[in-house]
């Protein structure tokens, strides 16, 4: 009886192949944070260390755009995979990621379209709440941070918001056709 079969059994083999060929776009989020974390491992030949937190930008502006493609799990695994590539306790950016994407999708939900200048303050006190959430754990964890460090990445981290905001949005563009919209 065709009205018990489920529509899966109903395509053929190569229409379930171009189904699922079809689902790339849906890791394109995923696979810019991964690309935004090994760009943050690249050395920089300055003193101090200045380099934004692009991963966690790009985080924010994947769960505060597209909420459905940036869940708190799929923060918190590429967390998992920050931690590991930066060499800090496991699950300290994990956790800080999962939240970081709660907090977009939240305020998201609670303020509806708001404007750029909004989401560039949310940035701000997210990455502030960051810097401090993470010299909090890795004090926690005996691996004291000294807060200069944390200082010059946080004003980085805030200076950077617009280029990853245009990076995401040219992925965004060029994968689903369309720009950053809620």
């Amino acid at each position: 009886m065709i009205g018990d079969t489920p529509p899966w059994r109903l395509l053929a083999p190569d229409e379930r192949s171009r189904y699922w060929r079809s689902q790339w776009r849906l890791g394109v989020p995923g696979l810019s944070v991964l690309l935004l974390i090994f760009l943050m491992t690249a050395p920089l030949l300055v003193p101090v260390p200045v380099f934004p937190h692009l991963a966690l930008l790009g985080v924010f502006v994947w769960a505060s755009f597209q909420p459905g493609l940036m869940p708190p799990w799929l923060a918190f695994a590429l967390g998992l995979v920050a931690d590991l590539a930066f060499a800090q306790p496991l699950g300290l950016d994990g956790t800080l990621f999962a939240l970081a994407a709660a907090t977009a999708r939240l305020a998201g939900a609670r303020q509806g379209q708001p404007s750029g200048l909004f989401d560039w303050r949310l940035a701000i006190f997210l990455v502030l709440g960051f810097e401090l959430g993470a010299w909090a754990l890795m004090d926690l964890a005996g691996r004291s941070v000294p807060l200069l460090p944390l200082a010059w990445q946080l004003l980085t981290t805030i200076a950077a918001y617009p280029l990853v905001v245009a990076f995401c949005a040219v992925l965004q563009r060029r994968s689903f056709g369309r720009g950053l919209v809620r």
